[in-house]
């Protein structure tokens, strides 16, 4: 009986994740450190940059519904607009108004919300909302400053840079989770905004310095604009969670790559809602990544597809149904024997229920045969699981 054991990767902070926010954060690190001349035409370029991709960001972001990177790229906006507004009311003293020093406390929790809470793809209403809790942030430290509240306390008044105590301290924190975060997700939307969050930090503690404010804050927008491009390029072909082709990775591979003879077999594993609230989602997405790679051990030759949650799309060239069902029912018996094992306490056998079917002249495309393999499974599983039919 062969045990299957989770053996997480060694990751470490910089993963190939990372290379690309990484990169373009060193890039204007290096150009700020490098640069003598602080031209107010220089400032203006950046300046204009900056509203221009961070607009597109966010643009391109309600396109690909990516929610969390929209939070961010509005948060950051909004924060280049509010300390803007307390330099150009406070001049040099701007860091000790009370405006300043509330807004840099609540950015980095708000990065920080924006991220975690919209990780998934929230309903428009939701973002709606969050974007009325900011600005109702705006509102507030508005009336902070009308009603000229001091801000001189020591926590406010003592700073490093331009940063004062409790910013620093909440910066930290949210910082060093959106760390941990990383390197246990380890995907480039987490290092995105990880570095983006940096690249706000050094621009809230360079402030002082106009140019360097904006050079940074830019380089907030330009993360979060190429790694949107980046990751809706990705996931248009591939699952982001299992790193394996998606459904429309599929039915273009059958326009594209298959030869005119070729069978699927439609995957279910069974009781997957009882797996779900037994271990959570992400416990399950793990089992989920154990199961695929057992079905590549068994066969690496078989094409793997992510089709639901629950499901799979096994794909056999040039195999006829007769051939792909020896196959795939190998492989079923080959998943029911083994032992998938999270720790000591949960070792798990899992069984699946596979339909195989066959690409006619008759079927107009993939779609069609797809379709027959799920009619006919559904059909199936109503009486019994554990099986492997033909179409």
């Amino acid at each position: 009986m062969l045990k299957i054991g989770f053996e997480p990767e060694k990751i470490f902070l910089f993963s190939k994740n990372s290379i690309l926010p990484l990169g373009i954060m060193g890039c204007f690190l290096v150009y700020f450190f490098c640069i003598s001349d602080f031209s107010e035409g220089l400032y203006q370029s950046t300046h204009t940059l900056f509203l221009v991709i961070t607009i597109l960001t966010c643009i391109l972001s309600i396109v690909f519904r990516i929610p969390c990177t929209a939070m961010s790229s509005v948060i950051v906006y909004v924060s280049y607009i509010v300390i803007n507004g307390m330099r150009y009311s406070y001049g040099e003293d701007y860091m000790f108004s009370a405006g300043y020093n509330i807004w840099t406390m609540l950015l980095f929790p708000n990065l920080l919300i924006g991220y975690l809470f919209f990780q998934k793809k929230q309903r428009y209403k939701y973002w709606s909302l969050f974007l009325i809790f900011l600005f109702l942030e705006t509102a507030i430290i508005e009336k902070i400053q009308n009603q000229t509240i001091n801000a001189d306390s020591y926590y406010f008044y003592k700073h490093i840079g331009m940063l004062n105590y409790p910013t620093l301290y909440l910066a930290s924190v949210c910082l060093i989770i959106l760390m941990i975060r990383q390197i246990i997700k380890g995907q480039i939307l987490n290092a995105a905004t990880l570095f983006s969050s940096i690249s706000v930090l050094l621009g809230v503690y360079y402030s002082e310095n106009l140019f360097a404010f904006t050079l940074f804050f830019l380089a907030s927008a330009t993360i979060n604009c190429v790694t949107t491009i980046s990751y809706a390029q990705y996931t248009t072909y591939k699952d982001e969670d299992f790193g394996i082709p998606n459904l429309k990775s599929f039915f273009r591979d059958s326009i594209k790559k298959y030869p005119l003879k070729y069978s699927i077999a439609l995957i279910y594993i069974d009781d997957y809602s009882r797996l779900v609230k037994r271990f959570g989602e992400s416990k399950t997405i793990v089992l989920k990544k154990m199961f695929i790679n057992r079905i590549h051990k068994a066969n690496p030759k078989v094409l793997i597809y992510n089709y639901k949650p629950d499901a799979l799309i096994l794909a056999f060239m040039n195999a006829n149904a007769t051939d792909s069902f020896e196959v795939a029912d190998n492989i079923r018996r080959i998943l029911a024997k083994s032992i998938f094992i999270f720790n000591e306490n949960n070792h798990l056998q899992l069984t699946t229920s596979q339909c195989v079917s066959e690409f006619k002249r008759s079927d107009a495309n993939a779609l069609a045969v797809l379709g027959r393999a799920e009619e006919s499974l559904q059909k199936a599983c109503k009486f019994t699981r554990n099986i492997t039919i033909k179409a």
